[in-house]
């Protein structure tokens, strides 16, 4: 939508006013009740009110006409108590990952085809990788950003390669077709390995978090210094980081049966 002396801006701010005031209000509210307590027309409210009963953030009642919220504000905040949720619960097996490998742990999920870390933990000693809570990273050549695109429909995965696959090392995979193939073995295996693709050197581990529908909502994940991809070390974290997702998993809801 194209922006016209602010105005999709302010009608944002119109909405939000009106749904401050069905929530502050605790009962259904009328069209004239609110059209009284924002001091704006009624045909203005009325078309704010419709707009958003379309996308399910208002009701209205059928017989009366009140306005109430609606059932999508529900699915919201729902959606942000689980996010925060699970940056709770993952703190302290984080902290666990990295003292047993003694490299650094995040937490992540999809946002806008990246990998968005929403917490991360370090090990106390030795050189780590950090990625910083808040940060972005490549889905296509990062260990949770390809288990975060496994649980996508391969034409998602081919907009999101269109979009943001670049060549970060001699080892970055950009290829959609060739990714695709990579997705399909991180589904069978339950994990996906990130060796040098990102950054030269760097090896990565990460598994699924999946919520009580079974959805993988975000991926739990090792990265560091590792030898190789086939060391000891590496296998031990593997085995660790597919264990803790688990265990978080079952904490959302997810029973494997």
């Amino acid at each position: 939508m194209t922006e016209r002396n602010g105005e999709p801006v302010r009608a944002i701010g119109k909405a939000c006013e009106l749904l401050d005031l069905l929530a502050e209000a605790k009962r259904p509210l009328s069209l004239g009740e609110l059209s009284k307590a924002t001091g704006r027309a009624k045909s203005t409210v009325h078309g704010l009110l419709s707009s958003m009963r379309n996308c399910g953030l208002v009701e209205q009642d059928a017989e009366t006409g009140l306005y109430t919220l609606g059932v999508r504000l529900f699915e919201y905040g729902s959606a942000v108590q689980t996010t925060r949720n699970i940056i709770t619960l993952a703190e302290e097996p984080m902290r666990l990952l990295t003292a047993a490998a003694n490299e650094s742990a995040s937490l992540s999920m999809l946002d806008r085809g990246e990998a968005l870390v929403l917490s991360h933990a370090e090990p106390d000693s030795g050189f780590h990788v950090v990625s910083e809570t808040g940060a972005h990273l490549p889905s296509f050549c990062t260990a949770q950003g390809k288990v975060l695109l496994s649980a996508l429909p391969d034409a998602s995965v081919r907009k999101i390669v269109s979009t943001h696959a670049q060549p970060f090392t001699p080892h970055t995979v950009t290829d959609a077709d060739t990714l695709i193939g990579e997705l399909r073995t991180v589904r069978e295996n339950g994990y996906a390995i990130e060796n040098g693709e990102f950054k030269v050197g760097i090896r990565g581990v990460a598994a699924p978090i999946r919520d009580h529908k079974s959805a993988v909502r975000y991926a739990l994940g090792l990265i560091g210094m590792f030898r190789r991809v086939d060391s000891d070390e590496f296998r031990a974290a593997t085995a660790e980081v597919r264990k803790t997702a688990a265990a978080l998993s079952e904490a959302l809801g997810y029973r494997n049966n």
